[in-house]
């Protein structure tokens, strides 16, 4: 869920980080202010795996959800973090739906800005209070089992 856009927007690289080798590899490297970043979903994300793995920015090496620490430190059984996947992954496949129900949204887009663009389309309907609601229910599983602070 960290390269689908289901747990973030973007991702910044790291100082000393070169935005044109990754370009290169097929990231859509954007600037703002002083900060490159690529936009989530991940252009390198494809099915369950990195094209771009043994290359990929330093941030995503680094990264792990509080899931994979719980596993990793023997807090968390793997049973249980596969449970919680797939808790967030059926809450996810809702809110794709509730959204594709009520606007036609960009799939190159985070599910967050999706969810935000869904819910500014149209007239104010109970499907709108529906995605809304099931947003702020996984962000709410999201901050509490994987994001890290």
């Amino acid at each position: 869920m960290c390269c689908d856009g289901v747990l973030f927007d973007s991702v910044i690289l790291q100082h000393g980080e070169s935005a044109r080798a990754l370009s290169a590899l097929g990231l859509k490297i954007r600037r703002k202010k002083s900060e490159e970043f690529f936009l989530q979903p991940c252009s390198a994300h494809q099915g369950c795996e990195c094209a771009i793995y043994h290359q990929r920015p330093e941030r995503c090496r680094r990264f792990r959800c509080r899931q994979l620490l719980g596993v990793a430190s023997g807090e968390i059984p793997e049973i249980t973090a596969r449970e919680k996947i797939l808790e967030a992954r059926e809450l996810v496949a809702h809110v794709n739906q509730l959204i594709n129900r009520i606007a036609e949204t960009n799939a190159n887009r985070s599910l967050s800005r999706r969810c935000a663009n869904a819910l500014t389309t149209s007239a104010w309907t109970p499907l709108h209070d529906e995605l809304k609601s099931a947003m702020n229910e996984l962000n709410s599983l999201l901050d509490r089992e994987f994001r890290i602070k």
